[in-house]
């Protein structure tokens, strides 16, 4: 439906990604999402708002997103999921104190892990006495690595089901999270089938920049889980090919 009371010149909003970013399925997703919302700032709409709250929102309900993640050619990708700006923890030692980053307080690493602990300890023995929960445990022990333990809060019957071999991990993963530790925010993380994270992509608007430091944690976590692609990506105006003004900020103001 066209708009009577909107600027003439804010084009269509359709993306038209450059060729090395076309083989990449959720780029384009995420490139469609960035093309619209950035039009509709133009026109003035979601006043009060930012472009990468809306772009965010609009990803975590986009069914084009979904289809390229659960259709994905990398089986490591392939059935996984997007978390939209959730948090996740990243080592990263001897970080550029230009970065001004603030270090996560070692007690809530430890306190995060310490109730983990408790609820193995409650209702792992209970789980492990089954011949299926031992089974569940070999399992799940080959797949999810201790930091992701941190980084993502799994179901409590999968904890238990791990029981004392994953108590161990934890008491042996103290001494690995004695270093830095950092809390970063993708836009859109991808998960694999097994919670790995895979991908990590941040919405760059035209007036947009990556951080301080912010690659170079998002390019850590991506090696600490053997990512399938193991950059993070800029989805901006440019490799997305947003037709439209040059700039546009979260006023809806033409630059």
């Amino acid at each position: 439906m066209s708009c009577p009371t909107c600027p003439r010149n804010c084009g269509t909003g359709r993306a038209n990604v450059v060729p090395d970013k076309r083989d990449d399925p959720i780029y384009v997703a995420l490139c469609m999402t960035l093309c619209e919302v950035r039009k509709e700032f133009c026109e003035g709409r979601h006043r009060g708002k930012t472009q990468s709250s809306v772009a965010e929102e609009r990803a975590r309900n986009s069914p084009e997103l979904r289809r390229a993640i659960q259709n994905h050619s990398d089986p490591r990708i392939r059935g996984g999921e997007s978390a939209v700006n959730r948090e996740r923890y990243v080592r990263y030692d001897n970080a550029d104190p230009n970065w001004n980053r603030r270090r996560v307080d070692p007690r809530t690493i430890q306190n995060h892990l310490d109730n983990i602990e408790r609820q193995i300890r409650r209702q792992g023995a209970r789980i492990l006495a089954t011949r299926a929960g031992q089974a569940a445990a070999r399992s799940w022990l080959k797949i999810v690595p201790i930091l992701n333990i941190i980084s993502t809060a799994y179901d409590v019957y999968d904890i238990a089901s791990a029981g004392v071999d994953i108590v161990q991990q934890i008491q042996a993963a103290r001494e690995q999270f004695s270093g830095d530790v950092y809390r970063i925010r993708p836009d859109v993380a991808v998960t694999g089938p097994n919670g790995q994270l895979q991908a990590a992509y941040d919405f760059k608007f035209d007036t947009d920049d990556w951080q301080p430091g912010q690659q170079e944690l998002y390019a850590q976590d991506l090696r600490n889980s053997g990512a399938a692609n193991p950059e993070p990506q800029s989805v901006n105006a440019v490799d997305c090919g947003c037709d439209g003004p040059a700039r546009i900020n979260s006023a809806g103001a033409v630059g």
